[in-house]
């Protein structure tokens, strides 16, 4: 009766810990096809059902790997879209840029690329760069490290099967990531791209919305977000709306537009540049040398003398008045 219980109580334990921690149960039970089979369970649904801050700094803790923004050597800005692609949103997107003739990074879910390989090849086609952004949309921060690899790598395999690019950059959805899923992604050769403003979109915002949390917080080296798509309900006309301005405002400012590629590219040449001395000091005059115990005191060195100002110019004497007329005779 007593081991009945203990089998029992231990049920109980690995129920509760599949509930409030299912990657423990599944790294326990660690399989390829396991992790798979439970990679569609992370996947949390809408950005406004689950974007939270980041509980920490991880462009501060892993600063080879995390990027947010950079510092080019001329004005620059990466503008991106995540959540795509699809056949609303994206080609209308892509028909703006076009446009303008501005490139941008479009961060892809595996599985919706699998239903729109025609607009993943047009992303490609037109000159845009692509990101990982998994392959279910899945909570990174709530998976086991070895579980986010096989997502990723899932992902990565649809990329190259329709474009033959596998993109060495990646954006967790919501912005969810924890230090054990950054150490395994940089191990995995990615880097991890945030932003460095939010439009705020995915909340359905309206033109004005859009362009107020985006244009006045413009300058150079900053990463936008922009979405590509939405979940169920989401309304992203504000950001068609909002885009040719923000992009024109950008032009106007003289600005460039480029790939988050290129940003990575910029970065690595900057660290890998050579570091200017920093100028030597001046040197300090030489002390004068002690005079002898007994000897004469040394006579003071005159001081320059100064040229006295020069007298400002006299005003001129007045000429001779008219002769003063003399007594009467």
């Amino acid at each position: 009766m007593r081991n009945l219980g203990y089998v029992v109580i231990g049920v109980l334990i690995a129920f509760a810990v599949a509930v409030a921690r299912p990657e423990t149960l599944d790294t326990i039970l660690q399989s390829r096809f396991l992790g798979e089979s439970a990679l569609p369970r992370y996947s949390d649904g809408t950005e406004k059902q689950n974007r939270m801050p980041e509980p920490q700094d991880l462009v501060k803790l892993f600063p080879n790997i995390v990027v947010r923004q950079w510092t080019p050597a001329v004005p620059s800005v990466a503008i991106t879209f995540d959540d795509g692609p699809d056949n609303t949103y994206t080609p209308k997107i892509l028909d703006i840029l076009a446009r303008y003739g501005v490139r941008a990074t479009f961060f892809l879910i595996g599985q919706a690329a699998e239903k729109h390989p025609e607009v993943v090849a047009r992303i490609v086609n037109e000159g845009h760069a692509i990101g990982n952004h998994t392959y279910f949309h899945t909570n990174l921060s709530r998976m086991a490290a070895w579980q986010v690899l096989l997502d990723l790598r899932k992902a990565q395999a649809v990329f190259t099967r329709l474009v033959g690019q596998a993109p060495a950059v990646v954006r967790p959805p919501y912005g969810a990531l924890d230090p054990p899923a950054v150490e395994a992604i940089g191990q995995e050769g990615f880097k991890v791209v945030l932003w460095t403003i939010d439009s705020l979109d995915w909340w359905g915002l309206s033109k004005e919305q859009v362009i107020k949390n985006v244009v006045p917080a413009l300058k150079s080296g900053v990463i936008v977000l922009h979405h590509s798509s939405g979940g169920p309900g989401e309304d992203l006309t504000g950001t068609l709306e909002a885009l040719p301005e923000i992009i024109r405002t950008l032009k106007d400012q003289g600005y460039r537009f480029v790939t988050v590629p290129e940003v990575l590219d910029e970065i690595e040449r900057q660290r890998k540049a050579p570091k200017k001395p920093a100028p030597a000091p001046a040197p300090a005059p030489a002390p004068s040398p002690a005079p002898a115990p007994g000897s004469p005191a040394p006579p003071p060195t005159p001081s320059p003398v100064q040229a006295p100002a020069s007298p400002p110019p006299l005003a001129p004497s007045p000429g001779p008045g008219p002769t003063p007329a003399g007594p009467p005779s």
